[in-house]
């Protein structure tokens, strides 16, 4: 459970139960979800709380932008994914955004390797963790040495981390006490 008020807990579960439905079908999270939670966000926290809102809803988005840009800069999550996280930032400000992200990397690391494993990949995810890695110490993105390693490729594992992310984000408003 958490202690943000029942509206924003309304908006935050209906933001990302909507971004992984999209993800599901479309792989994409739709910028007007994103863009429009964030802003609800920004606006609803303010008239809830005061200036203590305002500063929960915007330290909370800058965090978000601080740890996700760079990983979308290197291409390892999609722009889709890294505004969800942003308005998950700015709704559940910054203690949420980081339970989210550890929840997330778990699930989503947990759901990756099932999928390695199911369609017979180990070998090829080997070779890239040794590409990317010896990418990173030459100072490239991975990607730039194998197209494979762009969260979007076609050649990619292709798990749409939406769904992760709303699961890390329910596990914080329901499942957590």
């Amino acid at each position: 459970m958490t202690n943000l008020p029942i509206p924003i807990q309304i908006l935050l579960a209906a933001t990302v139960l909507i971004a992984a439905g999209t993800d599901i079908r479309k792989r994409e999270i739709p910028n007007w979800l994103t863009f429009g939670a964030i802003l609800a966000g920004l606006v609803a926290h303010p008239a809830l709380s005061g200036w203590a809102g305002l500063k929960l809803s915007v330290v909370g988005f800058l965090v978000a932008a601080l740890i996700f840009l760079p990983l979308f800069a290197l291409r390892f999550l999609g722009g889709g994914d890294v505004k969800l996280m942003g308005a998950i930032g700015a709704l559940a400000g910054t203690d949420g955004l980081l339970v989210v992200f550890l929840l997330d990397a778990l699930l989503a690391g947990l759901a990756a390797v099932v999928l390695i494993v199911v369609r017979g990949r180990v070998r090829q995810t080997l070779r890239n963790i040794g590409t990317g890695l010896r990418s990173i110490t030459k100072g490239r993105a991975p990607h730039q040495d194998n197209p494979e390693m762009e969260a979007g490729s076609e050649r990619s594992l292709g798990m749409p981390r939406g769904v992760t992310i709303a699961l890390a984000t329910l596990l914080l408003l329901f499942g957590m006490h």
